[in-house]
C-alpha cells in the first residue's frame, strides 16, 4: 500500500521544480471562439460567426428507466461514491469529532452511529488543524468507547494530521490556481488504495487564497471532479462565517458564499443544542449535545426525526487522560413515561375544578400547579415547566383538553382557562 505520507514526499520533491509544473488553474472553457480582453467581451465579426457550428444538444432515446444511475451511498444518506458532501458547522460544535468518527464507523461497518452494518471500507481522515497526537487520542477515544480492536481499522483507516505537511494545499494565489500536483497525488493514492471515502477537516485549511465565491467555486469543481473520476465519496467539512449572536446558522452561511454549496451534491448543517431545547429536553448543560440538518431540516423542532442528535462524551483512554468523543443520542419526547392512567387522572382533575384553572403559564391558578404533581413534574424547574407546556400544548391540539374563555368575576373580564375536551382517555 501506498503510505499516505508519501504525498508529502512528492510535494517536496517537485517544490524544485517549474512552477507552471504544479500551479495549473482551470481556464474559462472557450470552444466556441469567444474572447475576452480583460473583463471586457470582444464581439465576433460575421465572418467569425460564420465559421462556428451549431451547438449539438442531445435528443432525447429511448432507453431502460430502471438502468438510470443514482447515487451509490457507501455511508449513511449522505456520503456517496463519486460525489462530494459538504458538512458546515460554527466553531466548537463537534464536527471534526463527528467526522472522524464517521471515519471509523466505514472503516469497520460496524454502523455505531447509525445502526446499519455495512462492509468494511477503506477511508482516510486528512485533518489540518490538529496535530498527530490529538488524531490518535481522539481514535483511541472511538475504539476504547465502542469496544473496536485495532485490528478492525488497521490498514483501513488513514487518520493524517496535516499540521506539518506545509505543501498540503489545494488551491493558492489571489485569483485561485488550482494545485494540480497535490490532486493528482491524491488520485493516484486513492487508486493505489482502493479507498471508499476521503474526508478534509476543515477545508478552508487547505487553501491559500481569500475565500471568494469565485476560489470555492474553481476549487469545488476540481474537487467534484476528482470525486467522480476516482469514484470516491468525498466528504468537505467547513466552517461558517460569523454569525450575529442568538442567530441560528442556515445551510447558506459558509465561508466563501455559496459556490461551494453548489459544487457539492449533497449538503448538510451541523448545529449546537440551544439554551433552550436543552432545557425543554432536561439536560444539564446544552453544549454538550448537537444534531445534523440535512439541508433546511434545521428549521423542523427538535425532537423532529429529520434532526439527529449527537452528545459529546468524555472517555478514558488507555494512556490514562480524558479525550472527548461521540455518540447517538436521542431528543426525549415529552409524553415518554406518560401512562393513559396518568392522561386520565389529569382530565378527571380538569374536571374536578370549581374554577377552570388558568391556561396562562404566569398565573398562580395555572393549569399546570393542578396536573404536574400527577405526572411528577416540578412547576418551580424550568425543564418541568417547559415539558408541561409542551404537554398541555399536544393535548390542546388533540382535544384531550381544551382551551375556552370564562369571565372571571375578581378581574371583571374574559380570561383563557382549560377545560377537558372531546377525546375522553378511557381504559388504563
Amino acid at each position: 500500500m501506498t503510505n499516505f505520507y508519501d504525498i508529502h514526499d512528492y510535494m517536496q520533491a517537485r517544490q524544485s521544480e517549474p512552477p507552471d509544473a504544479e500551479d495549473i488553474r482551470f481556464p474559462p472553457l472557450d470552444a466556441y471562439g469567444g474572447e475576452f480582453e480583460g473583463e471586457q467581451f470582444r464581439e465576433m465579426t460575421d465572418s467569425e460567426k460564420q465559421n462556428i457550428k451549431p451547438f449539438e444538444f442531445k435528443p432525447w432515446v429511448k432507453k431502460d428507466l430502471s438502468l438510470i444511475p443514482h447515487p451509490q451511498f457507501v455511508y449513511s444518506d449522505f456520503y456517496a461514491r463519486g460525489y462530494t458532501s459538504v458538512t458546515l458547522a460554527p466553531p466548537k460544535v463537534g464536527k471534526s469529532m463527528l467526522g472522524l468518527a464517521e471515519a471509523i464507523d466505514m472503516a469497520t461497518g460496524r454502523g455505531f452511529l447509525t445502526g446499519v452494518e455495512r462492509e468494511p471500507m477503506n477511508v482516510v481522515y486528512y485533518n489540518a488543524e490538529d496535530d498527530q497526537g490529538v488524531i490518535d487520542s481522539r481514535v483511541a477515544a472511538i475504539l476504547t468507547h465502542y469496544g473496536i480492536d485495532q485490528g478492525e481499522i488497521e490498514n483501513r483507516l488513514f487518520a493524517t494530521s496535516g499540521v506539518d505537511l506545509e505543501s498540503f494545499y489545494l488551491i493558492s494565489g489571489q485569483d485561485g490556481v488550482i494545485n494540480e500536483a497535490l490532486f493528482i497525488a491524491i488520485e493516484k493514492f486513492i487508486e493505489g488504495n482502493a479507498a471508499d471515502a476521503l474526508i478534509f477537516d476543515p477545508l478552508q485549511d487547505l487553501s491559500r487564497s481569500p475565500e471568494t465565491n469565485e476560489v470555492f467555486r474553481l476549487l469545488g469543481q476540481r474537487l467534484r471532479r476528482m470525486a467522480s473520476m476516482s469514484k470516491v465519496a468525498l466528504g468537505l467539512i467547513h466552517h461558517t462565517r460569523k454569525i450575529t449572536p442568538g442567530a441560528t446558522p442556515t445551510i447558506d452561511d459558509g465561508r466563501g458564499g455559496s459556490a461551494l454549496r453548489g459544487t457539492a451534491r449533497f449538503n448538510r448543517l451541523l448545529i449546537g443544542m440551544t439554551e433552550d431545547e436543552g432545557v425543554k429536553a432536561g439536560v444539564e448543560n446544552h453544549r454538550h449535545f448537537l444534531r445534523v440538518a440535512d439541508m433546511e431540516s434545521n428549521l423542523a423542532p427538535p425532537s423532529s426525526d429529520v434532526n439527529r442528535w449527537f452528545q459529546k462524551i468524555s472517555v478514558a483512554i488507555p494512556n490514562g487522560h480524558y479525550v472527548g468523543s461521540i455518540e447517538p443520542w436521542a431528543y426525549p419526547d415529552a409524553f415518554d413515561g406518560i401512562t393513559k392512567q396518568q392522561a386520565m387522572d389529569c382530565q378527571n382533575a380538569v374536571a374536578s375544578r370549581e374554577i377552570p384553572a388558568r391556561a396562562d403559564p404566569r398565573a398562580a391558578d395555572w393549569v399546570g400547579h393542578t396536573i404536574g404533581p400527577i405526572l411528577d413534574l416540578d412547576v418551580s424547574d424550568k425543564g418541568g415547566k417547559a415539558r408541561l407546556n409542551i404537554i398541555l400544548k399536544r393535548w390542546i391540539k388533540e382535544d384531550v383538553l381544551r382551551q375556552e374563555t370564562h369571565r372571571d368575576p375578581r378581574q371583571g373580564r374574559e380570561v383563557p382557562v382549560i377545560v377537558v375536551g372531546n377525546n375522553m382517555i378511557s381504559g388504563a
